[in-house]
């Protein structure tokens, strides 16, 4: 009889990444639509490309019944409203939250 895995925890799948001018916003969805919660940090990117970015993800997270949390100024975390609940993810942003 083969052991069951262990569900991996959301925060281990969770993926940190500060935008740059390198970054691209359907990389971004991708990882979203694989279900990657997602952390971005926009404090060094344009304004106006980081809105972009924002409004074009909260719609795909939206389409994954998921939610968008401002975590600082500018520094968000994408993810579904499954990820948000688990405990390792929620401690995360729950400590680091202004």
């Amino acid at each position: 009889m083969k052991k069951k895995k262990k569900p991996e925890k959301a925060y281990d799948r969770t993926e940190f990444i500060k935008v740059d001018e390198e970054t691209d916003v359907f990389d971004l969805a991708d990882k979203l639509m694989y279900r990657k919660p997602l952390i971005l940090n926009f404090e060094e990117f344009d304004l106006i490309e980081s809105n972009r970015f924002i409004v074009f993800l909260s719609g795909v997270i939206y389409a994954l019944d998921g939610n968008v949390e401002v975590i600082r100024d500018k520094i968000m975390a994408f993810a579904t409203k499954e990820d948000l609940k688990d405990k390792s993810l929620r401690k995360f942003i729950n400590k680091y939250k202004e």
